[in-house]
């Protein structure tokens, strides 16, 4: 069997060859660090992830990197608001995005390069497309992109030159330039902007050179995945592409993975309507696990609606695929019997473009099938280190029995108790849930749900 990948840039299902044998150089658009990461994050990192899991399965040897944005105009505004640098700002926000990586089981960077190291060499790549042509600076200092410079611009977006369209997601480009659709790659210092000295005088970099330098840092001029959200697409993807194959006389991305945009409550998901639920909100109420299940239920392309009836949902299946592994831990023998056809199966769904869904229908094909315990274990740990849910690590109270009996008991016991109408003693059983076991009760229209509560006994 081949990996197949959707390649953004041709639009088409294509075979996955690495530039070189066995080794993989991927790249992925890391967070902009003026505040906590948000659920729409963990759907790309987590799709990512998985990404990279099933290219070390599947025997390459992947070096990943993500990339820490810690200077930006969103930087410098919260920076401002709150009276400090955005030195300390960033020092203040990548320890809670690593933690809450960490929580839903992403996987470390081989690198974490942040924009304030590279200075250096931003300056030198914007110097070699001053020299090649293919910038202008203007005399406040800030240095442009000349788009019309370039032919084919707009291949991977389909955005053409002269329609003369910035498409800015965040107001990035607000100085004067030629053209509407050139963009800045050194913005010339404004009053109180914190600032780096450069032939164009003090200034900063602009959004999108950075990921072209840091990129050729680790990997040189060519490499074969660079990853993202699919809003990255225009203009930051497509910019990317545009100065650093005018630099480097080169093609640039080999594949262009992009995740799809999540919704929220069937809404698209919004910070400056508020609506959007930042990662460490979201692990207050959310097992980790339960979060990231949910999440790989939908292919990474595609725009899954987050409800929370659907992580209740995932919860559940999360916990009764726990318990049936923790029973058959406990039937672990030296045995060596597998199933190959389900080893292809799972290969054949995640090399069908890395599609989650099929695979964890695997592992509910395994779950239910005849096969004996131990193998049924076997596999599924085999597969769970792909898809990183951490069945092994299950929680005491889920895996249990008695304890889990004695749950189940104490939710019936205070439900006949509100029926009853007895209230003072269905509160108490409730109490006694929360302190003795972390279970939490939700009491809906549709009936009565129990969870346990994060960081559960």
């Amino acid at each position: 069997m081949t990996l197949q990948v959707t390649n953004s840039l041709t639009r088409k299902l294509e075979p996955f060859v690495p530039l070189r044998e066995g080794k993989v150089n991927m790249y992925v658009c890391g967070p902009t660090v003026y505040g906590p990461s948000h659920i729409g994050h963990a759907r790309t990192y987590i799709a990512f992830d998985v990404i990279r899991r099933y290219l070390g399965y599947r025997g390459y040897e992947v070096n990943f990197i993500c990339n820490i944005t810690d200077v930006h105009d969103d930087m410098i505004k919260r920076a401002t608001e709150r009276g400090i640098t955005i030195f300390q700002l960033a020092d203040e926000n990548i320890p809670v995005y690593l933690s809450d990586m960490a929580s839903l089981n992403v996987q470390q960077a081989n690198g974490y390069p942040r924009v304030t190291e590279v200075i250096p060499e931003i300056i030198a790549m914007v110097q070699k497309l001053v020299d090649k042509g293919f910038a202008y600076a203007v005399e406040d200092g800030s240095v442009y992109f000349d788009v019309a410079k370039l032919p084919g611009y707009g291949k991977l977006s389909g955005v053409k030159a002269e329609e003369g369209v910035t498409g800015t997601r965040v107001e990035t480009d607000k100085y004067d330039k030629a053209h509407a659709q050139d963009f800045a790659l050194w913005k010339g210092m404004k009053p109180g902007e914190p600032f780096w000295e450069s032939p164009w005088g003090q200034g900063r970099p602009g959004w999108h050179i950075e990921c072209s330098v840091m990129s050729a840092k680790y990997f040189g001029p060519t490499f074969d995945i660079h990853g993202g959200a699919i809003d990255l697409i225009f203009p930051h993807h497509e910019n990317e592409i545009a100065q650093s194959e005018a630099a480097n006389d080169a093609p640039f991305v080999r594949y262009w993975l992009h995740s799809g945009l999540l919704k929220i409550n069937g809404e698209k998901m919004s910070k400056s309507s508020g609506n959007f639920i930042e990662i460490p909100d979201l692990l207050k109420k959310y097992k980790p696990m339960a979060v990231r299940l949910f999440l790989l239920q939908s292919h990474y392309k595609s725009s899954p609606d987050f409800t929370e009836q659907g992580l209740e949902e995932a919860a559940k299946r999360l916990g009764r695929w726990k318990r049936v592994l923790a029973n058959a831990k406990d039937s672990v023998t030296p045995a060596t019997q597998t199933d190959e056809t389900f080893r292809q199966k799972f290969i054949s769904a995640m090399d069908d473009d890395f599609n989650s869904p099929m695979a964890l229908a695997v592992i509910e094909e395994v779950l239910k099938s005849s096969l004996s315990p131990e193998v049924k274990y076997k596999m599924v740990m085999e597969f769970d280190g792909v898809l990183g849910l951490q069945l092994d690590a299950a929680d005491a109270a889920m895996t249990d029995t008695a304890k889990l009996a004695e749950i189940e008991a104490l939710v019936d016991e205070r439900n006949r108790l509100r029926a009853d109408k007895k209230f003072a003693e269905a509160d108490a059983v409730r109490a006694r849930l929360k302190n003795e076991f972390n279970v939490v009760i939700e009491d809906k229209a549709n009936g009565v749900t129990w969870r346990l509560e994060q960081g559960g006994k």
